[in-house]
């Protein structure tokens, strides 16, 4: 499955680092999702600006994530089903990169079943595409060097009950709403134990599960005390995917 293209051979680090480590489709996914990422928040930002409509087929309003899924179901059938390598591996791993990237993009659609783009709800949005180019780029930088052989340090039982314990953190992390700790903690020793820990969030499937009214209550109150605290977070999505105009009208 390794690619055999080696096309940014001129950058430093980039032979030894991405190419002989087999890392190169992973590189070129990344960078195909950051680049279609940048130029769809450009567009819809300069279409609301300039009162574009939106795209339809026949009078159904074609939202991006549509031709995501299926960039991203063609890539990996592909991928799957023929395991090509090269220029053909490149080619489907930025497919697939643009695909995710789409779909990423109207996340909070997905989440609500409702056009939220341009709400406070559609800052999810922002915040999964951040976490999954994160993943991605962690999955690029954190791979295991070449020379290394972690069963020469210590046995492989070892490092597998490790890895269940840190993912049932993550996955508690993930319930309690605590998304950005669940994932970065997969791969930062001490962050999925820290959300697993932690006051779960008044929305989560955690809260509603097994929080009584008082806890729910407290739940909601730590929850606006950390909004008000880290307002400059909003700003920060708002400066890359555009400050949200509309209220969003909860079903």
């Amino acid at each position: 499955m390794a690619a055999m293209a080696d096309l940014f051979h001129f950058v430093p680090g980039y032979e030894h680092y991405v190419f002989r480590a087999g890392r190169e489709p992973l590189f070129f996914l990344l960078l195909a999702f950051l680049l279609t990422f940048v130029t769809a928040r450009a567009y819809t930002r300069v279409g609301r600006a300039r009162g574009w409509g939106s795209g339809s087929v026949r009078g159904v309003h074609l939202h991006h994530l549509v031709p995501g899924i299926v960039a991203c179901l063609a890539a990996g059938t592909a991928i799957i089903a023929f395991g090509p390598g090269g220029y053909p591996l490149l080619a489907l791993s930025s497919l697939f990169g643009v695909g995710a990237a789409l779909v990423l993009d109207e996340f909070a659609l997905i989440l609500h079943l409702d056009d939220v783009y341009w709400t406070d709800a559609g800052r999810s949005s922002i915040e999964a595409t951040l976490i999954g180019f994160s993943l991605a780029a962690l999955c690029l930088v954190m791979t295991a060097p070449l020379e290394a052989d972690p069963a020469k340090d210590a046995p492989h039982w070892a490092f597998g009950g490790i890895i269940a314990v840190n993912m049932g953190f993550a996955l508690i992390a993930f319930l309690k709403g605590k998304f950005k700790l669940g994932t970065f903690g997969i791969f930062v020793p001490g962050l999925a134990l820290l959300g697993a820990c932690r006051l779960a969030k008044p929305e989560s499937v955690w809260a509603h599960s097994f929080y009584g009214p008082a806890k729910l209550a407290r739940s909601r109150t730590r929850s606006e005390l950390q909004a008000a605290r880290y307002v400059h977070v909003g700003r920060i999505y708002d400066l890359i995917g555009g400050a949200p105009h509309l209220e969003h009208r909860r079903r």
